[in-house]
C-alpha cells in the first residue's frame, strides 16, 4: 500500500473541491484550515455522507452549519435546475450536491490510477453520527466561502474524510 495515500487523498479533495465551487457556484473556496481529527464523531445541521469502496475503503462527509445551508441552498439548487421551494426538496438537493462533489473527487483518484466507486448518498442532517477511531482515520478539511463579485461572505464547508484504516497482520 502506498504510504502517502491519506496525503493524496486530501490534497485531490481539497483541489476537487475548490475547482467543483468554482465551476458551479461560481464561488471561491478556500481552505482555511486542515488537520487529521480525533473527534469520536460528528453533527451538524447539515450533513450528506457518501462512501467510497475500492483499494480504498471510507466515508467524505459533506457538512455545514444553517446559515451556510440558507446562503447556498438557492445557487445549488439554480445550479442543478431543481425547485428549492418545492417541500422537501432542500435535503435532495444538497445530497445531489454531494454526490457530485464526490463524483468529480472519484474520478480525479480513478485518473491516478486507484480503483475506487461510489455508494449512495445519505442525509445525516441533525444525527449524531460516531466515528470509530481504532478502525478509521479522520480528517477534515474547512473551507471559507464567499462571493467575490458580491462581496458577500457565505459561510463554511466542512469536509470530514473518514478513510479505513489497514488490516494488521
Amino acid at each position: 500500500m502506498d504510504p502517502l495515500i491519506d496525503e493524496k487523498l486530501v490534497l485531490t479533495l481539497t483541489r476537487s473541491t475548490t475547482e467543483f465551487v468554482r465551476e458551479n457556484l461560481y464561488l471561491s473556496a478556500e481552505k482555511e484550515a486542515y488537520g487529521p481529527s480525533r473527534n469520536e464523531g460528528l453533527c451538524f445541521e447539515s450533513c450528506s455522507a457518501v462512501d467510497f469502496t475500492g483499494e480504498i475503503n471510507g466515508k467524505m462527509y459533506l457538512c455545514m452549519d444553517g446559515y451556510t445551508k440558507l446562503k447556498l441552498l438557492p445557487r445549488i439548487a439554480e445550479r442543478f435546475q431543481i425547485d428549492p421551494t418545492m417541500r422537501g426538496m432542500a435535503d435532495s438537493v444538497l445530497l445531489e450536491f454531494s454526490n457530485q462533489l464526490a463524483s468529480s473527487v472519484v474520478e480525479e483518484l480513478k485518473s491516478g490510477g486507484f480503483e475506487i466507486q461510489l455508494g449512495p448518498p445519505e442525509n445525516l442532517s441533525h444525527k449524531i453520527v460516531p466515528v470509530d477511531l481504532n478502525l478509521f482515520r479522520q480528517y477534515i478539511l474547512i473551507f471559507f466561502l464567499r462571493d467575490r463579485r458580491a462581496r458577500e461572505y457565505l459561510g463554511r464547508l466542512y469536509i470530514v474524510l473518514v478513510v479505513q484504516k489497514y488490516a494488521q497482520q
